[in-house]
């Protein structure tokens, strides 16, 4: 080839690679142009002027039959205007959240370079951060709830539009005053008083600090769920605005020597539901299992449908407030009888309905159904030892021992409650179980195996940790201990014949345009003894209510419940009760109440409640029984079957074989059924997610 026809060949080549490039380039501005356009009419044909009631957009929860029960809230909080906030508390916030606001037209182009490279840096896709006050304003009130860069592009055209409308100092007042600053407050001047006990004109720096550096973590920096980190966030913000001059050093220094003076005078206003202890329980669960923020859950609009049974709930809330005599006070005083009930559905293992604890209610306080774990005591007996006992051959007439002796190298020597008519010898197998016969319960550990109860509880959903893998479990000495709910979890598998079903608030949450975030519609199910081994344990069970059990005169005033009693003791060879228990089930509930003191002191829970504890559980199974459907046990009582009538009806090893194969076939097509269920849904929404993300370009055609 000519030098000419090289030349010539390079011009072309070099003609055709830049004629690419403006094609390519002309494609960008031509949808970069259409892009902008769009978003402009988003911003024009949004109404500002509504921004405060996008701002009040509420959460709605609903019962098990889809009825509303109520809003997470009620309120957003006190609203005060800017001459009533601090003038310490203003500039703390413009200067570590938005330090150009007073000069920017609703977004910050530095602080989003800043955002981008972080981007960049981290390989963060969700395109986050960067926002100005003007546009967190924007989002909480009109967008989404989703991190991209979709969202962020409206986001900012809409903080555009914003700032035409609204005055600097108006937006700033929004902002404080719908800001969400923990513990269920919201504003600054709510958040003032729930923390410091006065209002937000009197804010001084270091509490100004404090409240700022709440509002990038509300539910893990607040200076009331985590002291420290409060600490450590406000002394960075004290170091940060003396680095930008606006307090002196010594005086950053100063703050950061202080304590954080917590003080709470916040008086609730009305709540926007009456279930104080269900509705914490669905906010912690959702949090807990979701990616969505708690200030979102409040304010986002959200869906969330539960398994709260209204009626059971009221009867139980009554059982309490109606009733302060039981408990030998009149629900206020030190130290106060606690107290804590939750109900389960066995047909579906949803939380009916919980009670967390009497006196005064914290919003998301301690919820002793859920969150407080106590050795359960000799409830843990059907669920570790005798449900094993079946499972090995014993039939609920055979005959153990009831002898006090020793066991190990350490010489453990149970006895029964009942000294003075204890031991018998030798009992039938109910009738121990009946009695809580504490002789017999260790015999049987020893016979079977502890790895065999260990084994068991964690079917049962109770994980035992090893330093209580000892004789002691068959009394209930569990460290660790289990909550009410989850004790009613376990429970209800003998009401469903042998299957566990994980106990839980939620069955699903919808996104305030109805999209589904969060689906438990269909739980886990596990089968964990045979039919046969669920009614003789319901069989036994029933007679704990009779005149054969510990439970006698604590049952409802008609109608046949099984369950368990139990109690603990404070310590080793201090006989003093630290806590009760009663378990009670149908077919159609389980209820769990547990009564006990939250620190031991100088008097016990024998001092304070000597009795009381039978009376408040015949009220709340009487009164449920009531509002519940009353379905029959297909079983009798133990006591009233002569031991020729049991062994007919117990299986030979070969019948339970074959009943557990069938059963465990029948969960097998039930979740293969489930498992082709799920690939279908999970096709059409890759389908419709494909769909979604052509969508995503938002392009105006």
């Amino acid at each position: 080839m000519s030098r000419w026809k090289k030349i010539w060949q390079g011009f072309k080549n070099l003609w055709v690679y830049y004629r690419g490039w403006k094609w390519l380039i002309f494609l960008g501005m031509s949808l970069a142009l259409m892009m902008s356009t769009y978003l402009v009419i988003i911003a024009k044909t949004t109404s500002v002027e509504t921004l405060q009631d996008g701002l009040m957009n509420q959460t709605t929860v609903y019962d098990v039959y889809d009825e509303k029960a109520g809003t997470l809230w009620a309120q957003k909080g006190t609203y005060v205007t800017l001459d009533q906030i601090s003038p310490q508390m203003r500039e703390t916030l413009v200067s570590t959240e938005d330090k150009r606001f007073y000069e920017h037209n609703g977004f910050d182009t530095i602080g989003i370079g800043r955002a981008f490279v972080s981007l960049l840096l981290k390989r963060d896709l969700s395109g986050g951060g960067g926002s100005t006050i003007t546009q967190q304003l924007t989002k909480n009130a009109f967008l989404t709830l989703d991190q991209t860069f979709q969202r962020k592009f409206k986001e900012l055209f809409l903080a555009l539009e914003v700032e035409k409308h609204y005055t600097k100092d108006e937006i700033l007042e929004m902002y404080l005053n719908n800001a969400y600053f923990g513990n269920g407050v919201w504003g600054v001047e709510d958040a003032s008083m729930k923390y410091f006990g006065h209002s937000a004109v009197y804010l001084d720096w270091n509490e100004s600090m404090v409240l700022t550096a709440t509002l990038n973590g509300p539910s893990i920096f607040n200076p009331i769920d985590d002291y420290e980190v409060a600490i450590e966030r406000r002394n960075a913000i004290a170091e940060y605005l003396a680095s930008e001059g606006i307090i002196s050093q010594e005086d950053s220094a100063y703050i950061q020597s202080s304590a954080i003076e917590l003080y709470d005078a916040y008086i609730q206003t009305e709540q926007g539901h009456e279930y104080p202890s269900y509705f914490d329980a669905v906010i912690n669960e959702a949090v807990s299992l979701t990616n969505i923020p708690e200030s979102d859950l409040l304010s986002k609009g959200y869906q969330i449908y539960t398994n709260l049974e209204p009626s059971a709930q009221q009867m139980l809330n009554a059982s309490y407030d109606n009733n302060s005599w039981i408990f030998g006070d009149d629900g206020t005083g030190t130290p106060l009888v606690q107290s804590a009930s939750a109900i389960v559905d066995p047909d579906t293992g949803g939380v009916m309905a919980v009670y967390g604890g009497r006196g005064d209610y914290n919003y998301r306080g301690f919820n002793r159904a859920t969150d407080m774990y106590r050795s359960p005591g000799s409830t843990i007996k059907p669920l570790a030892i005798y449900v094993s006992a079946l499972e090995a051959g014993y039939n609920i007439h055979s005959a153990v021992p009831d002898v006090v002796q020793s066991y190990g190298s350490n010489n453990y020597t149970p006895e029964n409650y009942d000294l003075y008519t204890d031991p018998s010898g030798e009992v039938e197998l109910y009738y121990a179980l009946a009695q809580s016969k504490n002789t017999s319960a260790v015999y049987l550990m020893n016979e079977l195996g502890i790895n065999r109860s260990v084994q068991k509880l964690k079917q049962f959903g109770i994980n035992v940790p090893q330093a209580d893998q000892t004789l002691t479990l068959a009394l209930g000495a569990l460290q660790t201990g289990v909550t009410p709910v989850q004790l009613a979890s376990a429970y209800a598998t003998f009401a469903n014949e042998g299957v566990r079903i994980e106990s839980y608030f939620i069955r699903r949450i919808e996104d305030s345009s109805g999209k589904v975030v969060y689906n438990n519609e269909k739980p886990a199910r596990h089968m964990v003894m045979t039919k046969n081994v669920a009614a003789d344990m319901t069989s036994m069970m029933l007679d704990s209510y009779s005149g054969y059990g510990t439970g006698y005169g604590a049952g409802p005033d008609w109608g046949q419940i099984a369950g368990k009693t139990g109690s603990t003791e404070v310590s080793e060879g201090n006989m003093e009760t630290r806590d009760k228990w009663m378990v009670g089930y149908t077919p159609d509930f389980v209820i769990v109440t547990w009564v006990g003191l939250d620190e031991i002191g100088e008097e016990s829970l024998d001092d304070l409640m000597p009795s009381g504890m039978g009376t408040l559980f015949n009220i709340q199974t009487t009164n449920l029984m009531s509002v519940s459907e009353q379905t029959p046990f297909d079983v009798t009582y133990a006591s009233q079957m002569n031991e020729t009538t049991n062994i007919l009806q117990t299986t030979s090893w070969s019948d339970d074989w074959q009943e557990a194969f069938s059963e465990n076939l029948d969960l097998a097509r039930e979740k293969a059924g489930e498992l082709w269920q799920s690939t279908k849904e999970v096709t059409v929404d890759l389908i419709n997610k494909g769909s979604e993300w052509l969508e995503t370009i938002d392009l105006p055609f």
